[in-house]
């Protein structure tokens, strides 16, 4: 059976999507605003951008002059604004001051992954959306991504039964060391930033609860050292029914080319069957130029550009339908948990059950 979200969006493709546009406004016009969700927004119908903020007077005119929009730098002007939806791409650190901000002022939201830095947060999160009435979406943009949910269909199909998946996400992260992500009470480290993609992912294919989390981590660059961050993270997870989830992610892989080259890795083992993916699997041909450049297959790597074209469409389409989401902001806080106990983990050097017990 097709998964409901992939089934909706096929459905809006066809034209059957209401015909009320929601009025939409940008939080933040930097990196994640530029490599997707510009593009992503300029091809959905049903919305207009109608205000862009950043507290980066240039980089707020830049994303506004994108949609014929205003521009704004002051966050309370911005919320005063006539919005149906505020969309935060802002560093991990701000979204729960944000998103409550804009909640209480009568918005829907969409907040980038991770939810919030902490699960305290996130939480308070979740409240506010439910006593204002309001929507909260997290964009785990990997279940949008037709990658996975393809394997997630074949899992279905060939009664795969997953007992333990391997899932890597690694990079050669590209900042200077005094770049927001290296600091953890800014981004959480690699371990949080990228490792709730992972956590995520593994929650999603088993359909299982998280038990309890080893984890080790390493500081393998410079960077790393210098703020005392993880940029190598390791997590052994174990869900209900004895299945079994690893998951690395890094920042620390040595790739020459800007953004380094972002590496997949799935190995799936089932009781039926194993399933194994990764895109290292094909040739590679490389690119000399000044240096040595490996193939960008797309502006990020880590998914697809349609992939959050996919998702937006999908979280607009829940507002105006009054539906619920295939993917909750609950599913965040999950996914945030399990990283953050991972990150606990590491540090006491014992597995971490959930509530709160060490082994």
């Amino acid at each position: 059976m097709r998964n409901h979200y992939i089934l909706f969006v096929d459905y809006m493709n066809k034209g059957e999507a209401m015909a009320e546009v929601l009025k939409v406004g940008v939080i933040g016009c930097g990196n994640i605003f530029n490599l997707a969700h510009k593009d992503a927004l300029k091809k959905i119908s049903g919305v207009k951008v109608t205000a862009c903020m950043d507290i980066n007077e240039s980089r707020a005119k830049d994303g506004a002059k994108e949609f014929k929009a205003e521009a704004y730098t002051n966050l309370d002007e911005f919320l005063d604004l006539d919005l149906d939806v505020v969309q935060i791409l802002t560093p991990t650190y701000t979204h729960a001051e944000i998103a409550i901000k804009a909640l209480k002022s009568g918005k829907h939201v969409i907040v980038e992954k991770p939810i919030a830095l902490k699960t305290s947060e996130a939480r308070k999160m979740i409240k506010t959306a439910e006593k204002e009435g309001l929507r909260l979406f997290v964009g785990h943009v990997r279940r949008f991504d037709k990658r996975w949910v393809q394997i997630k269909e074949v899992i279905k199909k060939r009664n795969i039964l997953p007992m333990q998946i391997k899932k890597s996400e690694v990079q050669g992260l590209p900042f200077p060391v005094h770049y927001w992500y290296w600091d953890e009470e800014k981004s959480g480290g690699v371990a949080i930033d990228l490792g709730v993609h992972v956590t995520d992912f593994l929650r999603w294919f088993f359909e299982s609860e998280p038990v309890q989390v080893f984890a080790i981590g390493k500081m393998i660059k410079e960077e790393a050292k210098v703020n005392s961050t993880y940029d190598h993270f390791i997590m052994m997870i174990k869900f209900e029914g004895g299945k079994v989830g690893i998951a690395e992610v890094s920042w620390a892989y040595p790739y020459p080319a800007r953004y380094g080259v972002f590496y997949h890795h799935l190995d799936i083992i089932g009781k039926n069957g194993r399933i194994r993916y990764t895109p290292m699997d094909t040739p590679v041909v490389g690119v000399a130029k000044s240096q040595f450049e490996m193939p960008r297959f797309s502006p990020l790597l880590s998914t697809f550009p349609d992939a959050f074209e996919r998702e937006l469409r999908y979280f607009f389409e829940c507002i105006k339908r009054d539906v619920e989401s295939m993917i909750t902001a609950n599913d965040a806080l999950v996914a945030l948990e399990i990283a953050e106990k991972g990150v606990e983990s590491a540090k006491r050097g014992k597995a971490v059950k959930f509530g709160g017990e060490t082994l």
